[in-house]
């Protein structure tokens, strides 16, 4: 069973090399320099958008309202950067971190399921960020932004990239080694008995909500500078990729098992079987399925791997 569980670990990373082979083999377009820089700057964005969605999964809760906040943070911050200048990319981050406290203190406090909480949350994000964008593209036009996470360094490599790397160190820093991140996972694996150890778990998990706020609100401002725009409905497309990061790369939605480094292989799973499809002209509508098929494969997987975790302990 040990080494059953071993290589079920092994899994994602595992599907990751199997489809960069799969399709270096079927396309020479694929390996190329150019298309390597493209892979990284498709897969920044939601990288970063899943390691809230991370954290909060970590914790045994579920965030449905990902990509309304990140839509909403772009939105407030490209609306008040003519005003207040750059300042204006601060308050996106705090809109996010607000937006995660009334999700946190509504799961929370008020002891309602957060798939539910987080559900009605996307629809009010959502109507907040039609009102202030009036239901229309704004243009991201700001210097400054542009010059920190737009462009290249190193020749060609994309800098929204070494974002995507900085925050994913600083997760993984955090889950692995710090008393928060000891506590998430305690959360996730068993909430009743960490509360009976002293922990407060009702100011934790607004903390994880709050958290996760702040990086889908920092996921949104850099795709709108990627974009060069917020327009309604722009993080719209990372609710479910987000989750099924995390999912293919081998946390498990119950919590307590995973961690960012493993959300790493999900991402580069997600975006790497999108760029081959694409570069394989392969039917966009095809494309969808196939993508739903492998994440329904990687819940399996990871829910024996569960199971196959707990006989070993």
């Amino acid at each position: 069973m040990i080494k059953l569980a071993t290589l079920g670990r092994f899994t994602p990373l595992l599907a990751a090399i199997i489809l960069v082979l799969f399709f270096s083999l079927m396309q020479d377009a694929f390996l190329t320099w150019a298309n390597v820089w493209n892979i990284i700057r498709q897969s920044s964005v939601l990288l970063v958008a899943s390691m809230g969605v991370t954290f909060v999964i970590l914790i045994g809760s579920i965030d449905l309202s990902v990509g309304a906040i990140m839509t909403l943070s772009a939105v407030c911050a490209i609306t008040l950067v003519p005003a207040i200048g750059e300042a204006g990319i601060l308050v996106g981050l705090i809109v996010g971190g607000l937006c995660g406290a009334f999700n946190g203190l509504l799961n929370a406090t008020l002891k309602l399921p957060s798939f539910l909480v987080t559900l009605g949350s996307l629809f009010i994000f959502q109507s907040i960020g039609l009102i202030i964008s009036g239901g229309r593209p704004l243009p991201w036009t700001t210097p400054i932004s542009s010059m920190m996470a737009g462009g290249v360094v190193f020749g060609s490599f994309p800098k929204i990239g070494l974002w995507a790397i900085a925050v994913l160190l600083v997760c993984a820093f955090v889950a692995r080694y710090t008393r928060f991140g000891q506590y998430m996972y305690a959360i996730g694996d068993n909430e009743r008995t960490t509360r009976m150890s002293g922990i407060s778990t009702t100011h934790l998990k607004i903390a994880v909500f709050v958290v996760a706020g702040v990086i889908s609100g920092l996921a949104g401002i850099l795709l709108g500078i990627r974009t060069f725009s917020a327009s309604p409905g722009m993080g719209d497309p990372f609710l479910l990729d987000t989750i099924a990061a995390v999912v293919l790369g081998g946390t498990l939605l119950t919590g307590g098992v995973g961690g960012p480094m493993r959300t790493v292989l999900g991402v580069l799973t997600i975006v790497i079987l999108a760029n081959g499809m694409t570069l394989l002209q392969v039917d966009p509508f095809f494309q969808v399925g196939i993508r739903g098929a492998v994440v329904i494969l990687a819940v399996l997987i990871t829910t024996k791997r569960g199971r196959l975790d707990q006989i070993v302990k």
